[in-house]
């Protein structure tokens, strides 16, 4: 496991398992594994949590995705895993998901997502799960069944949220 935190931290380009339709890769994430992110003061949402926007340079996971078939509609979601159970997270990408539509088979796409809203601090990030999915937009934030699942991807880090 050290050497998967190591690799995070230093933007190893780390493949996940590809569902059906395509590829996803996680390229580059930052910060570092065993450091310490502060969230500046940003406000509160009610029911819950601090949103940092894109380009804030708390956080950055660096993706790179590829489609095998036709699909009507694609988007990227990133959690900010605190535990081993899917349901376990404590932020996600939900500033800064992008989704795009219609695709071809053959896609590809990289990006970075930098913004981050994030449930409770402290929060000790022990991965990041990266997945791409045809769901519709219903602002449903859970991660998507795996029959929405295109491709998914997770990465150990080691890091703390915190205020």
């Amino acid at each position: 496991m050290a050497v998967g935190l190591l690799a995070a931290g230093c933007g190893a380009d780390t493949a996940g398992p590809s569902s059906t339709g395509g590829s996803l890769r996680v390229t580059a994430v930052t910060p570092r594994a065993r450091s310490t992110v502060v969230i500046p003061f940003y406000p509160y949402i009610v029911p819950g949590g601090v949103a940092f926007p894109p380009g804030s340079g708390l956080l950055s996971v660096g993706l790179s995705m590829r489609l095998t078939r036709d699909v009507p509609r694609a988007q990227l979601n990133v959690y900010l895993m605190a535990g081993d159970q899917a349901s376990d997270y404590c932020g996600q990408n939900s500033p800064d998901a992008p989704a795009w539509g219609p695709l071809p088979a053959g896609w590809t796409r990289t990006y970075t997502v930098t913004g981050f809203r994030v449930y409770r601090l402290p929060c000790q990030v022990t991965a990041i799960r990266a997945m791409l999915h045809t769901r519709a937009d219903n602002g449903l934030l859970i991660p998507p069944s795996p029959e929405e699942t295109i491709a998914e991807a997770t990465i150990p880090v080691g890091y703390e949220i915190d205020r």
